[in-house]
């Protein structure tokens, strides 16, 4: 799902409803229980006041679509143990994260750092996409990411510019995990075989996309790790090939951090970890299906080599081998 088809739907995410009402006590309150506690104050045009909440929970972070109809002030003061990013889909809001202040428009977001106070405006209009995540979780996020401890909780510049390359391929993933919950594929009740992988890439690619105050270790080339350790990464992923691993548990396999585990593999093999998995999980599935018979499931062989969404898997599996899995089962020569 790209930007435009997600700002034209109806509602992203209205397979997870939370609530929808005109009572600003029941708003405020149905709210505050999903974030924290706030004050909200309808302003102009209060007699359009409408409050729409999607609410697509993860492990560790939540996926959401907000509207309030009118303009509304929203004080939460300090949001204490999690981070907020905010992408706007319509409309403009002005948002206060400590000292500095963000006008958000369509190509600008904002993050909400929970050790700082905020203030924020919605303007009439404005519909927004939000990403919820755990505080402690990103700070282990960071710290896996660096391969060294971090004192005190990582603090974001609250600006988000969606028009850098790097916020613009995170955009991608998050838009990405938002039209997988719309479909129920993963997020809420629909907990996805590998909902771990998909929270941490959202995690670590806004840590390294969004400038903050490690900004100056990440920017900093990593160690170097030995090919003893990429062996070891290589070996943890092909035993591992069906289970739904994660690139933090990879690293620690290697005995380095995911920076420089990021690195090794672009060096060595030409792209990040999560495509060299990819790609082993569709070569091991190329191996199952020209040594099967042919009345094989598909979706049999799919699970077994770490996929568990058989469209999504015949996609890729087409792309790389030329022909579908059902055709190279029924065309195997070896059997």
């Amino acid at each position: 799902m790209n930007r435009a088809n997600l700002s034209n739907s109806a509602d992203p995410l209205s397979a997870h409803r939370l609530f929808q009402t005109t009572d600003v006590d029941v708003a405020r309150v149905t709210v505050a229980n999903k974030f924290c506690d706030h004050e909200l104050i309808p302003g102009s045009g209060h007699d359009k006041f409408e409050v729409c909440h999607n609410y697509a929970r993860g492990q560790i972070l939540s996926l959401n679509y907000m509207r309030y109809g009118c303009e509304v002030t929203i004080n939460p003061g300090e949001l204490t143990d999690f981070y907020l990013v905010q992408m706007p889909l319509r409309g403009a809001a002005t948002v206060r994260n400590g000292r500095k202040r963000v006008d958000v428009t369509h190509r600008t977001g904002s993050v909400l750092n929970p050790t700082r106070e905020t203030q924020m405006t919605w303007l009439e209009g404005c519909e927004k996409l939000l990403l919820q995540i755990d505080c402690t979780a990103l700070n282990q996020s960071a710290e896996r990411l660096l391969g060294q401890s971090i004192p005190c909780p990582v603090v974001f510049d609250p600006e988000v510019r969606l028009s850098s390359p790097a916020l613009r391929n995170w955009e991608r993933k998050f838009l990405a995990a938002v039209s997988l919950a719309d479909r129920q594929g993963a997020f809420g009740k629909n907990i996805h075989k590998h909902q771990a992988l998909y929270e941490e890439e959202l995690i670590t690619n806004f840590l390294l996309a969004q400038p903050s105050t490690i900004q100056h270790i990440l920017t900093h080339a990593p160690a170097q790790i030995s090919s003893a350790q990429v062996s070891r990464a290589r070996a943890y992923i092909l035993e591992n090939l069906s289970d739904p691993i994660t690139v933090a548990q990879i690293a620690s396999a290697a005995g380095c951090s995911i920076r420089s585990l990021q690195l090794a593999f672009q060096q060595n093999f030409g792209c990040t970890p999560v495509s060299f998995l990819q790609r082993q999980r569709l070569n091991h599935a190329h191996l199952l299906l020209q040594s099967l018979p042919p009345e094989t499931l598909v979706g049999a062989v799919a699970y077994d080599s770490g996929f568990s969404h058989l469209g999504r898997f015949s996609i890729a599996y087409r792309a790389a081998f030329g022909s579908s899995p059902r055709e190279t089962l029924l065309q195997n020569r070896f059997s």
